[in-house]
């Protein structure tokens, strides 16, 4: 009886002249980056507004007289030239107008409906109920735009990573379409207010040194990896994604809670949650303290001890 072999060598065989052919035929992308930088007396400043499509923010407070913008426009394609000419189609001029500085990113929306981002995330990503999707359609400067994974469609690659450095006594608006907001907190307290927004990402919050923190994620959690530093009033909001609350030892304060799915983990008291209404109510330590108000469509609450 003769015995047939698999052709396993010649189908390799085929399948490396293929990937040969094909290979050259693919166009190598070029990245470039236009970065715009500026800055401006925080005196007079009562508020800064950030407006973003795509690309992530991070924003930091110190002491400091002097608020610093740092911007890097990226923007990707076939040639430097192509690429080039992209990055000067977004407009961002930060601009002070009364005592509000404004940091608008102006994209070609006009020309361009779909734009495709490095960094999206095109699957669930579950840490309870934590979910992203992968085009995020949306309204930006009265126009819907689409924001695509890189290369699909008829996307262009631009997007706008935006750094504010700022003392905390100014209060900070923050409208992201896709992208995640950071923020990380240095010096002293301050009264101003961090009021952010973004629809598809997660807001992380480090040693906040504002009073007032009011923070929203369609699809993204919100997050606190140092504690809640001296912010006094908190309100936390999610569509899809959960609330990770990492505190200090001895922390106390107070704890209201609604979710229409999702649980309510606590690993950082032996404390218990109490329903009052359609809220869920705990005292942290005597209960004094900074006020944490969470409300969760389809997400879980994680109360944790910090990790040092």
């Amino acid at each position: 009886m003769r015995i047939q072999r698999p052709r396993f060598r010649f189908l390799l065989f085929g399948l490396g002249w293929a990937l040969a052919i094909a290979l050259p035929l693919q166009a190598k992308r070029v990245h470039y980056i236009r970065p715009v930088v500026a800055s401006f007396p925080a005196q007079g400043l009562g508020t800064i507004v950030i407006e973003n499509l795509d690309g992530p923010i991070t924003l930091s407070t110190e002491t400091t007289s002097t608020v610093k913008v740092e911007a890097l426009i990226h923007a990707g394609g076939a040639d430097e030239t192509f690429a080039r000419t992209l990055s000067d189609q977004l407009r961002l001029t930060p601009h002070v107008v009364g005592n509000q500085l404004r940091i608008v990113a102006h994209y070609p929306v006009m020309q361009f409906h779909d734009y495709g981002y490095p960094h999206i995330r095109s699957l669930f990503h579950i840490s309870m109920f934590h979910f992203f999707h992968g085009t995020d359609t949306n309204r930006y400067e009265h126009q819907t735009v689409h924001v695509r994974k890189v290369g699909s469609g008829q996307s262009v690659e631009l997007w706008t990573e935006i750094r504010v450095t700022a003392p905390p006594t100014v209060t900070v608006y923050v409208r992201n379409v896709y992208g995640n907001v950071e923020s990380r907190g240095h010096g002293p307290a301050g009264n101003g207010e961090l009021d952010a927004f973004t629809s598809a990402g997660d807001i992380v919050v480090n040693n906040p040194r504002w009073s007032k923190l009011n923070l929203q994620s369609d699809y993204g959690a919100v997050k606190f990896p140092r504690g809640l530093g001296v912010a006094e009033n908190i309100k936390l909001k999610t569509h899809f994604g959960g609330a990770f609350l990492f505190l200090a030892p001895g922390a106390s304060g107070q704890i209201i809670a609604r979710k229409n799915l999702g649980f309510l983990h606590n690993s950082f008291t032996k404390g218990h949650f109490t329903r009052h209404g359609n809220h869920w109510v705990m005292l942290l330590g005597d209960g004094h303290g900074p006020i944490v108000h969470v409300d969760m469509q389809v997400g879980s609450l994680h109360l944790q001890r910090q990790q040092n």
